[in-house]
């Protein structure tokens, strides 16, 4: 029954929209390349390191120099956005140092929703196999919490559609839960970029081939990295990359399915103590 897919979707190649084509992977790697330029741009543009003036009536004034006029004087900006010039006669020395990141500072766990771009991979978006398109998915529930400071758990509720690019066939759609551990990392004051490997079970459609629509039931896995944006005490962005699998057996129709996706999300979260 499998090639009930391939007759319908090979007669629809020979219609004007088959120009355009079903999937393109030249086309979804900007998405890639967007995603991965906005976290370079988060992850590295801040910095892990503060100003420290030290004066010679004892102060250490702690920020960052915004301007610096050599042999002459320097302007600090401190946390409070406070600004204070100082004199070279007034400078004993200049340095770097590490902001520590205080425990009260960094809560332990967030619970928040996400929605991006579902992008088939593999036969899942071969046009003789599973025709699926960008979709779209929603993790109705993000959850995560950490035991230690690097080692937690987390999970997601989540729903995707794949469209196919023929009238008369609905989109794929699966859904389900998945847990695993989540292994996090504080990168600056303001990030965390956490690593989120899960397991769990998906709830396939088969789209109506025109016998009806059939679903199943499949173990899913999940590797993914998600970039916390901490944004105030208790909210935080969240930018996401996963990659998604499952293999649905439709029994009644006689087949099973790869299904193989690349995930790219933004969301929002509270941020748990």
């Amino acid at each position: 029954m499998k090639y009930l897919i391939s007759i319908k979707i090979s007669k629809w190649l020979f219609t004007k929209q088959a120009s355009r084509g079903i999937f393109n992977w030249n086309n979804n790697k900007k998405y890639l390349t967007i995603f991965f330029s906005i976290i370079a741009i988060i992850s590295f543009g801040q910095s892990n390191y503060q100003d420290a003036v030290y004066l010679k009536n004892g102060s250490v004034i702690r920020g960052v120099i915004i301007e610096q006029v050599p042999n002459k004087s320097i302007k600090i900006e401190m946390a409070d956005k406070s600004v204070f010039v100082y004199q070279i006669e007034e400078i004993e020395k200049i340095t770097k140092e590490t902001i520590e990141i205080k425990k009260s500072e960094r809560r332990k766990g967030f619970i928040g929703l996400s929605l991006g771009a579902s992008i088939p991979t593999g036969i899942f978006a071969d046009e003789l196999d599973g025709a699926a398109n960008t979709g779209i998915q929603i993790n109705l529930v993000n959850v995560g919490y950490l035991f230690s400071k690097n080692v937690g758990i987390t999970g997601v509720w989540f729903g995707a559609a794949n469209p196919i690019n023929i009238d008369f066939i609905d989109p794929w759609s699966y859904g389900g839960m998945m847990v695993g551990p989540l292994i996090s990392f504080p990168i600056t004051k303001k990030v965390d970029w956490d690593l989120r490997p899960m397991v769990g079970y998906s709830v396939s459609t088969l789209p109506d081939l025109g016998y009806g629509s059939e679903q199943a039931i499949s173990i899913a896995i999940n590797i993914g990295t998600v970039f916390r944006i901490n944004v105030s005490k208790r909210i935080s962005l969240l930018l996401s990359a996963d990659f998604f699998s499952t293999k649905p057996d439709f029994v009644e129709y006689g087949f099973d399915q790869n299904i193989n996706t690349i995930s790219l999300g933004f969301g929002v979260a509270y941020r748990l103590k």
